[in-house]
């Protein structure tokens, strides 16, 4: 085969030497550019081609090296040059081939859901087809197996003394790969109390991130050696049971149903298989209940947990119901009595920019007339274009001001903390809100209505330049956010602001009447 060979490299090198480098330089552009967007639709057909072309560009570039070589007569350099080729041929093959296995793999994993394959088990593909090609090579050379592994067998041993703890580590991830107890995307608890999700595993160690989004760094002997529990992934339902005491004079069945309403008004709780509550200990006072709920994966326990508890008092209150305390008999003395309330109304507007212009009577009549607002996280306070007849104080929690880009992504330019306001511009100008307010957390807010602000101003018109003034303030700062969205819009002057604020307190702005939420 190998003079066919020099004969077909001899007739056509020129042809062979234009397309080897055309096949380099293509490689070349792939490492530097990144992969072709072919790739992506069809990797595997690549990864095959690849097969072909490597082990025959290294077969082609053997080939012109002993043409151009063919001038020195030296036989000696051309057996060696010529097994250098084989050898190279051998290896690319079996790299190519276990490029083609890695990237079915990766395209079976991303079929299947899963994050992706660990690299230890990419790393056993190529190591073991890389051996086999060599083991191979070598025995068509003529070498003998069993020479080779006496003369090498003492340094083997040292070797293998040596990294007894990186080889401990090595196997016990091959047996975690092949045994599977968990894959990349499985949440783990180690007995130690660690808890983290799988992100990597290479041949020395499992590598878990942590709700801190630190990563803790778990060597596989130790893994393979210990207990842990796996809380498994996203596709993977999770079912956490909690414990409630209430009082034993309350009916069994009266609780359980209570407790189980609540359980079914949650969002997070799914309804099949149902929610279960059972009366788990009756032996003893209060009594214990236990709330069995499924949920739709690990992660999402926090907020179903919260979510559930809030429901469970809830109900228990409208039945007029308290969780009971565990009975125990102690000693106690008498201690100062701590309380912690939410600031009042009063409080909170006199935090305001725009308090300085009212006085106390002012502040107490707008307190009484404003309210208490609750509001999850991710509802929207505001939304872009909306007419607002109120503003909003944050009481508690915290608030995303947005804008819609030209794309139409949002981009988050502000996130208000306690003691902020928000809505006033679109309460006072004629122009709709081009901000969107969301709730970044759970939000207590204290919403100020117009009809409050209108009843004060009227008693004192001179607080129309105040509040015009406060507005302008407001919306030369939220220039920035309309430069961002990129937006088209009417810039109001001091005097522009001033009318509109003079009609909406005469209840005329906005077509010639409120328009009301």
């Amino acid at each position: 085969m190998n003079p066919l060979i020099d004969g077909f490299v001899a007739s056509h090198w020129h042809l062979l030497l234009g397309a080897l480098v055309a096949f380099v330089l293509w490689q070349v552009a792939v490492r530097l550019l990144g992969d072709p967007p072919m790739s992506e639709r069809f990797p595997r057909a690549l990864a095959a081609l690849d097969v072909l072309l490597l082990p025959s560009a290294c077969l082609i570039a053997g080939g012109l090296l002993r043409l151009a070589g063919a001038g020195l007569a030296a036989p000696s350099f051309e057996a060696g040059l010529r097994g250098a080729t084989w050898l190279a041929v051998y290896l690319a093959l079996a790299w190519s081939l276990g490029h083609l296995l890695a990237v079915s793999l990766h395209q079976r994993a991303r079929e299947a859901g899963t994050q992706r394959v660990p690299k230890l088990i990419v790393g056993l593909v190529y190591g073991v087809l890389l051996l086999f090609a060599l083991g191979l090579f070598m025995w068509q050379r003529g070498y003998s197996f069993a020479g080779l592994w006496v003369s090498t067998g003492v340094a083997a041993a040292v070797l293998g003394l040596a990294l007894q703890k990186t080889l401990n580590d090595l196997f016990s991830g091959i047996a975690l790969g092949l045994e599977g107890p968990f894959k990349i995307g499985d949440w783990l608890e180690l007995g130690n109390g660690t808890l983290g999700q799988v992100v990597d595993m290479n041949w020395r160690a499992t590598h878990l991130r942590g709700w801190d989004n630190a990563t803790h760094v778990i060597p596989n002997a130790r893994l393979a050696g210990d207990a842990f529990k796996n809380l498994h992934g996203e596709r993977h339902l999770y079912a956490p049971w909690y414990f409630v005491q209430i009082p034993a004079d309350v009916d069994p069945r009266f609780a359980t149903a209570l407790l189980l309403d609540a359980a079914m008004r949650c969002e997070s709780v799914l309804k099949f298989p149902n929610p279960v509550v059972r009366l788990a200990d009756g032996a003893s006072l209060p009594y214990r209940y236990m709330v069995w709920v499924h949920l739709k994966n690990y992660p999402a326990m926090f907020r179903a947990r919260e979510e559930l508890f809030r429901e469970i008092h809830r109900g228990l209150q409208e039945a007029g119901i308290e969780i009971a305390p565990q009975v125990q008999e102690m000693r106690t003395r008498r201690a100062r009595v701590m309380t912690a309330e939410p600031p009042t109304i009063a409080l909170a507007l006199k935090g305001l920019d725009l308090a300085a212009n009212l006085t106390d009577d002012e502040l107490a009549r707008m307190a009484s007339s404003s309210q208490y607002c609750h509001f999850n996280s991710g509802h929207v306070l505001v939304a872009e274009g909306a007419i607002s007849d109120a503003f909003y104080i944050i009481a508690g929690g915290l608030v995303d001001t947005a804008v819609r880009l030209p794309d139409g992504t949002r981009k988050i330019v502000e996130t208000l903390e306690p003691g902020k306001y928000f809505g006033l511009a679109a309460m006072l100008t004629p122009e709709p809100s081009f901000l969107e307010y969301v709730a970044n957390t759970d939000v207590t807010l204290i919403r100020v209505d117009l009809d409050c602000v209108r009843d004060i101003v009227a008693a004192r018109p001179e607080l129309s330049d105040r509040l015009a003034a406060v507005v302008k303030a407001r919306l030369d700062v939220a220039e920035a956010a309309r430069a961002v969205s990129r937006r088209d819009a009417r810039r109001l002057s001091l005097r522009d602001i001033r009318a509109s604020v003079e009609r909406r307190i005469r209840g005329t702005g906005r077509g010639g009447s409120d328009r009301r939420r």
